[in-house]
């Protein structure tokens, strides 16, 4: 079964880049570089204010070994905005890690990546962790 997902309304959104036109803008650095090199580019900006990419593959979350499995995965967002400065901020979300093929999987952390885009919108500073639930992120805590 093929997950439909209702997509948010962006205005004016940069989608997937490696050169950041945020940081263009901003006369800043503008190559984004990742943790992983081997996961897609899923990245978004104002071309402005923000930008937000993933900065990470997808791991099991908790990570750590002694952890009972949970089927669940994170996946880690670096974003700025010039309102907290030059400072690189990290926002992780947890997804249910079920048994979707590669590509439904990073359509849905592109999702959670418009989602938060949204919020960047609207605030220069997202939530620590969310959880990814129907659809929509939920604050939570650690």
């Amino acid at each position: 079964m093929i997950q439909q997902l209702e997509y948010p309304r962006l205005s004016h959104t940069y989608r997937n880049f490696n050169l950041c036109p945020h940081c263009i803008f901003q006369g800043l650095e503008s190559l984004l570089c990742r943790m992983c090199e081997r996961c897609p580019m899923i990245s978004r900006s104002d071309g402005s204010t923000f930008h937000l990419f993933l900065a990470d593959q997808p791991l099991p979350y908790p990570v750590e070994m002694d952890s009972e499995a949970t089927e669940l995965v994170s996946v880690c967002f670096w974003y700025s905005h010039v309102k907290n400065g030059s400072e690189t901020l990290t926002s992780v979300v947890i997804l249910p890690d079920s048994e979707w093929e590669y590509g439904s999987f990073f359509r849905t952390i592109e999702y959670a990546a418009d989602l938060l885009t949204e919020k960047l919108q609207d605030s220069s500073k997202l939530a620590t962790l969310y959880k990814f639930e129907n659809d929509k992120l939920l604050e939570a805590m650690y």
